[in-house]
């Protein structure tokens, strides 16, 4: 089953983007209404999933492109308390007449086949109503009513609006508000309950889980990959979709290594730990990854003469290993030289993908591309 989390949202936008004067209360409404289908689509996704307790949606993106060069999918739950000293009013515009999301016709048998994590937040408070009422640009007569509890907080209405939402059309950047709250996870935690398992992910900033702990996060975010800057998110996503394998074997890589680093944040050792990984693994495997192709592009060069001269083809498929009778029997030097040659590029081709920085020699080659 492929995402269905890019369509979800592209729902979200629909919905909010005729009426900007509204977004806040839309935004409300939208996740009021779709938590249970964003939860089970979400829980659904498959590689690795990362939930990150978002304070600041801004500091958010200098850190989003790093988890991206490990992770497939990162959920934002924000740091709301969901206490009394943060109650804050709303107005939220609700449809009169019955609302459907707009991709209901697409995904319904999907859906159906999947259910939302049991630990899906559905905190529907009692709403107070006005008189009021409106007809939107998208469509729906609203009346509008209000809350006093815990609303969307304003940074991420601000940050949905500008630069997130280039983030969030990728599918794989979600924000869960249905996701219980940091405060509540140590109640989780006494009756053996992993909440991040629940929602098919793991935590990226929690002292109390060791698959990646704060100080890993630290490693990760010293770690330099200059040609990231040079990325949108867009982009970043179209390289691991096109080289799913290679962007798996170097994530795997690169959180085996980080996952080893010993010393604590701040020390001589962790900086020596995190040096070792961007010289021996990021910088210099790049450099290898480069090294190698340019050893391919010069070895095509002597492929495409012996192809012309049919001189060579032979030596060349003994040396991978072709029987010699079968290369001659009923072929010309010539057609001998061009299978060769299609071996020999097609095992190059392994031996370079086999590498585990081949996935930022990719992201490096784009950058540069423009």
């Amino acid at each position: 089953m492929t995402s269905l989390l890019p369509r979800i949202h592209q729902d979200l936008f629909d919905f909010i983007d005729h009426d900007p004067d509204e977004i806040a209360g839309l935004l409300e409404f939208w996740y009021r209404s779709n938590s249970e289908a964003l939860s089970a689509a979400l829980t659904a996704q498959s590689g690795v999933s990362l939930i990150v307790n978002v304070s600041s949606f801004q500091s958010f993106e200098s850190l989003a492109k790093k988890l991206f060069l490990v992770a497939d999918t990162l959920v934002l739950r924000d740091t709301r308390k969901w206490t009394q000293e943060e109650l804050g009013f709303r107005s939220i515009p609700m449809p009169i007449a019955e609302y459907r999301p707009g991709y209901y016709e697409d995904l319904i048998d999907d859906l159906r086949k999947l259910r939302p994590s049991p630990l899906t937040l559905l905190n529907r408070q009692t709403l107070y109503w006005t008189s009021e009422t409106k007809k939107l640009n998208n469509g729906y007569e609203v009346a509008y009513a209000s809350w006093d509890y815990n609303s969307i907080p304003n940074e991420f209405v601000s940050w949905i609006s500008t630069s997130g939402r280039s983030y969030m059309r990728t599918g794989q950047v979600v924000y869960a508000p249905f996701i219980p709250p940091i405060d509540w996870e140590l109640e989780f935690l006494k009756n053996d309950i992993n909440l991040p398992d629940y929602f098919n992910a793991a935590p990226t900033f929690h002292q109390k889980y060791d698959w990646f702990s704060l100080d890993h996060t630290r490693a990760l975010l010293s770690l330099q990959f200059p040609f990231l800057d040079g990325l949108d998110i867009e982009t970043i996503s179209k390289v691991k979709e096109d080289h799913r394998d290679e962007f798996l074997t170097f994530s795997r890589t690169l959180l085996s290594s980080i996952s080893g680093i010993k010393s604590a944040f701040g020390t001589e050792g962790f900086a020596r730990e995190v040096k070792y990984i961007q010289t021996n693994q990021v910088d210099a495997g790049i450099s290898d990854v480069e090294k190698t192709v340019k050893k391919i592009q010069t070895r095509g060069t002597w492929q495409k003469g012996a192809i012309l001269t049919g001189l060579v083809g032979i030596d060349i498929a003994v040396f991978l290993g072709v029987p010699i009778t079968t290369v001659v029997t009923g072929l010309a030097a010539s057609g001998v030289a061009m299978i060769a040659a299609k071996i020999a590029q097609l095992k190059e081709q392994g031996e370079l993908k086999a590498k585990s920085p081949y996935f930022l020699w990719a992201l490096n080659q784009k950058a540069a591309s423009g």
